[in-house]
């Protein structure tokens, strides 16, 4: 048994490792790191905790019109002069992890942040094939210029709306840098790993940008039999007198990880490209049959 729960911890220690832009520290399982080579050794960094792992996640938002079926796309900059109630009057949500609400549409985490002027779609993980949303009510199918703002493996959550007899769709698009998305959700299926802190960056730093901080970062657990959880923080209140690069705020959470554990959060208009630096303290086999 021991043997096995090393092998299925190396085989996610190498989905959140699969290239270059992730670390992940040496253990006694693993061979010895050089220095020599293509192989390097991490020194210890004022500022990061410890951690045996690292990956990226990227939120971004693309937002379209739709006319007769082709998707045109649109800045933020003109939703807020062409559609202003859409922009401003209610924020559209990501969600990470929840492998388990996943699989039921997020049908709990929608409900923890309804919306007024937009509607959700169906979330799905692109890879190949047709995918659609609703326009106006029916089922459309994204052409290519939607198709062309996703990568394979991407977690992608539709919204649509109509404002003045124009009908428009927002695509927010979780993506993992490292790996696909839809992997790393599906391995949190049956293996866990314990999150040591999110280093949330903005990447617009002005002063409309920075707002996005000031929402709250919501964690849940639903359980098997629908027993739910939750509390939050918001990344503002994490932000030392000392800290001077506006664009990033680290959020000491440490948190588990399992199928059952999601992390939400609501997105402002113009919050089109955000990422988080997720620091992984240790990753965990569960055992079978539990």
């Amino acid at each position: 048994m021991r043997g096995r729960n090393r092998y299925s911890e190396s085989q996610l220690r190498s989905i959140l490792r699969n290239n270059v832009d992730a670390f992940e520290a040496n253990n006694a399982d693993d061979a010895p790191m050089s220095n020599v080579g293509a192989q390097a050794s991490l020194q210890p960094n004022k500022g990061n905790p410890s951690f045996d792992a690292q990956f990226d996640v990227q939120i971004i938002t693309k937002y379209f019109s739709v006319a007769a079926g082709a998707f045109t796309l649109r800045t933020a900059a003109y939703m807020l002069a062409n559609a202003a109630a859409l922009a401003t009057a209610a924020a559209l949500s990501f969600f990470i992890f929840g492998q388990s609400d996943f699989m039921g549409g997020f049908k709990k985490l929608r409900s923890q942040y309804p919306l007024a002027s937009w509607s959700y779609g169906s979330p799905f993980i692109y890879g190949n094939g047709s995918y659609f949303v609703t326009v106006n009510s029916v089922l459309t199918v994204l052409d290519a210029t939607a198709i062309a703002q996703l990568q394979v493996g991407d977690l992608v959550i539709p919204y649509y709306a109509t404002n003045g007899g124009v009908f428009y769709v927002a695509l927010v698009i979780v993506r993992c840098t490292n790996v696909a998305y839809g992997t790393l959700l599906a391995a949190t299926n049956s293996d866990s790993f314990v999150l040591n802190r999110i280093r949330y960056i903005q990447n617009d730093t002005s002063a409309a940008g920075l707002a996005q901080f000031a929402n709250a970062i919501g964690w849940y657990k639903q359980s098997l039999f629908g027993k739910f959880d939750q509390d939050s923080i918001t990344p503002n209140s994490q932000k030392p007198p000392d800290q001077f690069q506006a664009g990033i705020i680290d959020v000491p959470i440490v948190k588990s990880i399992t199928k059952e554990i999601a992390f939400a959060s609501s997105l402002n208009y113009d919050a089109v490209d955000l990422q988080w630096s997720i620091f992984v303290k240790t990753v965990n086999k569960l055992p079978a049959g539990l």
